[in-house]
């Protein structure tokens, strides 16, 4: 049962430190300026803007207009798909074009949407019992799990799913989890001649640097914090040991 227990607290002090990694890049776009660069995006626009069958002129737009289109389905995604109908594109000399995005990518990202809101929730109900059990172990002076054989096993863990990940393939493995967790009558695979949205985010390249960006921080989230933890344990135990042998010599 202890064992149990302790599998629990570091599975979901994990799942917490992913949702505070998530929080914490989605305020900077998840890096998106940094890795338009690094994926050449720029270069993809023009390449496939021109090959768009439902919008003009994207190859038109410039990085400045890029990155602010990107933030904007950022903020909305996580405002449940609020202004997305809105969303239009310019010109470096801001002339208007047309609209960004098509009902089937609407609906695409409403239904991202809502996934956000249900890792919040899920992520949320991790971080209030790995807190409420933090809590009762250090008030009851139980040894939490060392960092080290905590993250022995979740580096165990993630590399299984890195293995499974190679072996079937990225990319089917990210087109088996969209078939997962999107309702069948909705569109989630889009080419780049049908969708500006896909052209914008390089899809699905973009999203595999986000997952190790999130992955890097939520690991050392979840490490800075374990170790701050068994140091203030360790203390606290110390301390306690401390008054203990005081007492006695107090008494006589």
């Amino acid at each position: 049962m202890k064992n149990l227990g302790f599998a629990l607290y570091s599975v979901c002090g994990l799942v917490a430190a992913f949702l505070l990694s998530w929080v914490l890049l989605a305020q900077i776009n998840f890096g998106y300026s940094v890795l338009y660069e690094v994926m050449s995006i720029e270069q993809h626009v023009k390449k496939f803007g021109p090959q768009n069958r439902y919008r003009r002129a994207f190859h038109y737009t410039d990085k400045p207009e890029h990155v602010r289109l990107f933030a904007a389905i950022n903020d909305a995604i996580h405002n449940q798909g609020n202004g997305l109908d809105d969303l239009k594109y310019h010109t470096p000399q801001g002339q208007e074009i047309d609209t960004l995005l098509r009902e089937p990518e609407v609906i695409h990202l409403v239904d991202v949407a809502n996934l956000i809101t249900a890792f919040f929730i899920v992520g949320g109900a991790a971080a209030l019992i790995w807190f409420m059990t933090t809590f009762i172990c250090l008030m009851r002076k139980i040894a939490l799990p060392s960092v080290k054989v905590q993250s022995i096993s979740i580096a165990v863990l993630m590399a299984v799913a890195a293995l499974i990940t190679l072996v079937v393939g990225p990319v089917k493995v990210f087109y088996a989890f969209h078939v997962w967790l999107f309702p069948d009558n909705h569109q989630w695979f889009f080419y780049y001649q049908e969708s500006l949205m896909t052209i914008l985010m390089k899809a699905p390249f973009l999203f595999g640097y986000i997952a190790i960006l999130l992955a890097v921080l939520a690991l050392l989230i979840f490490i800075l914090v374990n170790l701050a933890l068994q140091r203030m344990t360790k203390h606290r135990m110390a301390s306690q040991d401390d008054a203990n042998r005081e007492a006695p010599a107090n008494a006589a």
